[in-house]
């Protein structure tokens, strides 16, 4: 399974200066490459994407994502709260 970074996931991930956000993150991505058809399809105009839950210190965060045959396309994280709307 390839995993592509989008340049805005990219820049977001650069971002982060918490060591436990870094690690949530990459357990996360750890998840969905294991089982990229696990996380929850979206509806709507955004139906080809998929959005993965995780946690940072009680903190819910999505990894927003696509899946394209034996690729997975890393799009945005974050909190809920106007993330789709990056996407």
């Amino acid at each position: 399974m390839k995993v592509y970074e989008t340049s805005k996931f990219q820049k977001l991930r650069k971002k982060i200066e918490s060591a436990a956000e870094k690690e949530a993150l990459k357990q996360a991505i750890i998840a969905v490459v294991a089982k990229p058809l696990s996380g929850k399809k979206l509806k709507g105009e955004l139906k080809d994407l998929r959005r993965h839950r995780y946690f940072v210190g009680g903190q819910e965060r999505r990894l927003i994502y696509k899946v394209q045959k034996e690729t997975i396309f890393l799009l945005s994280f974050g909190p809920r709260e106007g993330i789709y709307k990056q996407s």
